[in-house]
């Protein structure tokens, strides 16, 4: 039965002859209307008493194979109608019904099918720096997809590598770069208008955005939305990846430890011996900026002058990131050996967050903070840090991380009586790659682990391929080097 073919069922008596049946039913769509145009010049102009028209011929309706009406009661069909739709011009036989048997009903058989525009696919990175900039666009090469960078300011070419313009983005490889008009701030609901532009207007389809340092952790999500992409970590807790005092809510809120803590808002520093008081802390305690990174604006104070001091300074000043802070973080110090523990988060890994690596800081007490030193990359399988593992993938899951990256700093005492690091306590989490070069000696030390592609793959919410074991089989030591 060919395409678009039709049965008109009525008086048995008038049924086409057997002939026409056969050639009809041995041709083509185009074949067979050719035969019975040939017939309709040969044979003499008999009406057909069903349709009113020259035997030999067709009707549009009637193209294809007739069949009888008990075949046609045994065809498929996807719908009967109950009025024919033919035209006549005189005294004829009513039709009883006919029935359309094919899926599918071709107006224009020869006309060509128009296919959908090929779209190119393309990822967004925020706020990049050069040289995890440089390994992505090779990871996106091989999966041939466009790059975007997004620069939240409009940098001045001072410290290119950490600071990068858009000039130095487009000489390593990257395809277009988005910053704010000159003389405006960056909005993430403008940059997502522009992005969806260049979208329709350069045939594109953003398939995630990938935030490359931590104030970009926060819109980064939520640009991820407004593009009308659904791979981005929960919107409810965006605050919570960024904010310090957020951070440590979420996590408690999950029954997880976290240091003592209380936000200070007194720019003269008045409140600060309250909160100690009812925080029955001891010195030293730490005073901190609650959006910063790294350990910039980080204070161990001694003191309650140096306390006082240090939480006054900070909510009267602009922090690492650019933004007033409206109140200074008061914590407990916590005792014990610190670590960095890294995750990689996807709904295609079994637990939905998988550690791939951790590294043991080693730091000392200078100018007022502790500065770090170095950090030594450990094998995450050894049993006497499966406390840590436990707890850094709770923490990934109380403040809402389902995609991407996440670096969780966290301070755990050694229990010489079982053997493993015991009582893990948060510092802070990164929802983000995590800082300095710990990614590429990572892949260098673990085989089969390729954190850059796994990267890419888990922000575009693509599977990711891990090894069978994240065991390190080289030395690997992320030292810290004094540039003052």
């Amino acid at each position: 039965m060919s395409p678009g073919s039709t049965i008109s069922t009525g008086s048995k008596d008038n049924q086409m002859d057997v002939d026409r049946e056969q050639i009809q039913t041995s041709l083509s769509y185009s074949d067979a209307v050719e035969v019975a145009g040939t017939q309709a010049g040969t044979m003499p102009a008999i009406l057909d008493p069903d349709t009113g028209l020259p035997c030999g011929t067709e009707h549009e309706s009637l193209i294809g194979v007739s069949l009888s009406e008990k075949q046609a009661e045994r065809a498929p069909t996807v719908i009967t109608l109950g009025e024919t739709p033919f035209e006549r011009k005189g005294p004829h036989e009513e039709v009883k019904h006919h029935k359309i048997v094919a899926t599918e009903i071709v107006a224009d058989p020869v006309a060509t099918h128009v296919p959908e525009p090929i779209l190119q696919n393309s990822i967004i990175l925020l706020e990049p720096r050069i040289a995890e900039c440089a390994i992505l666009i090779e990871c996106a090469k091989k999966r041939g997809l466009f790059v975007t960078c997004v620069n939240t300011t409009r940098y001045d070419g001072t410290n290119v590598k950490y600071n990068p313009t858009a000039e130095s983005l487009l000489e390593i490889g990257v395809h277009q770069v988005y910053e704010p008009p000159v003389g405006q701030k960056f909005s993430v609901v403008e940059c997502a208008n522009h992005l969806k532009t260049i979208e329709h207007q350069q045939n594109l389809r953003f398939l995630g955005v990938i935030p490359l340092r931590e104030k970009a952790v926060d819109i980064s999500d939520i640009l991820v939305a407004l593009l009308g992409l659904r791979v981005h970590n929960d919107l409810g807790l965006a605050s919570n990846r960024r904010d310090k005092a957020l951070m440590k809510y979420a996590v408690a809120t999950a029954g997880l430890r976290v240091a003592k803590y209380a936000r200070l808002t007194d720019p003269k520093g008045g409140d600060v011996k309250k909160a100690i008081e009812e925080l029955e802390l001891d010195f030293p305690v730490v005073v901190k900026t609650p959006r910063g990174m790294g350990t910039q604006d980080v204070y161990v104070c001694h003191s309650m002058e140096d306390a006082i001091e240090k939480s006054s300074q900070i909510v009267r000043s602009v922090g690492p990131d650019g933004t007033k802070a409206s109140f200074s973080l008061l914590e407990e110090f916590l005792v014990g050996q610190e670590f960095a523990v890294n995750v990689i988060a996807s709904p295609t890994t079994c637990k939905g967050v998988q550690v791939t690596d951790i590294w043991e800081y080693s730091k000392k007490f200078e100018e007022g903070a502790m500065v770090n030193t170095w950090q030594t990359l450990v094998n995450c399988h050894d049993p006497k840090h499966s406390v840590l593992v436990r707890y850094a993938e709770g923490i990934c899951r109380a403040v809402g991380i389902k995609y991407g990256l996440g670096h969780v700093e966290l301070i755990a005492t050694f229990s010489e009586e079982k053997k493993r690091y015991v009582d893990p306590v948060m510092v802070e989490i990164g929802a983000r790659l995590a800082g300095g070069r710990k990614a590429i000696m990572a892949q260098k030390a673990v085989p089969g682990w390729y954190p850059f592609e796994a990267m890419i793959d888990s922000y575009c919410g693509f599977p990711i391929r891990v090894p069978p074991s994240f065991t390190p089989v080289k030395a690997a030591r992320h030292v810290y080097i004094p540039n003052n």
